[in-house]
């Protein structure tokens, strides 16, 4: 009896997370209570703050797994030298994050960006993404970086911006991958010359 009820508040924890992140990125972090997330999740609010104590928590518990699957991403990137293959190679796996469990949460964090910046969880990731972005970099200065981090929001958008973007998923994380290759994807970091 123990093993299920622990099944079960491992499921009410992440059916909350799931849609306290759904609501987060749909009207905002500031516009989201924990009561509208209850509702939203078929729980009393007390269920809710059982698991979290607060909207806080509730974010932080979500990168607080994220986390770890960035890292290895980052790690790897850094273990390799740097090359377009190498950079090619961290912007898939990152394409892979974004696609998976964890998808929610980046994209979550780029709509509320300024809303989040206050939170230690939220600068946390940012840091993270921050040492990506260097680990990607095609080189010293601005516009390598530029290029790195502009790779890194296409394979978010492909997500976060569907809508606007049009086509299927598996079309926007081609055309998310076609665009990372282009700014990163060459070893002096300038784009790719078209074909004649």
């Amino acid at each position: 009896m123990g093993e299920q009820a622990d099944r079960r508040r491992t499921d009410t924890r992440r059916r909350v997370r799931a849609i306290a992140l759904e609501l987060f990125t749909e009207q905002g972090y500031e516009l989201t209570s924990l009561t509208q997330v209850a509702k939203e999740a078929g729980v009393t609010r007390q269920a809710v703050l059982h698991h979290f104590a607060n909207k806080e928590e509730l974010l932080t518990s979500s990168y607080e797994e994220l986390l770890p699957a960035l890292d290895v991403i980052i790690e790897s990137a850094r273990a390799h030298p740097p090359s377009a293959a190498t950079r090619m190679r961290a912007i898939e796996r990152f394409d892979a994050l974004v696609r998976g469990e964890h998808g929610a949460s980046l994209v979550c964090a780029q709509l509320n960006e300024h809303a989040l910046r206050g939170l230690a969880a939220a600068r946390t990731l940012q840091q993270r993404l921050d040492d990506l972005t260097r680990a990607l970099a095609t080189g010293e200065g601005p516009e390598g970086t530029m290029r790195a981090r502009l790779a890194l929001s296409a394979v978010i958008m492909a997500v976060a911006r569907g809508r606007e973007l049009g086509g299927r998923q598996a079309e926007r994380h081609r055309a998310a991958l076609a665009v990372a290759r282009s700014l990163i994807g060459s070893e002096e970091g300038s784009p790719p010359p078209l074909p004649g």
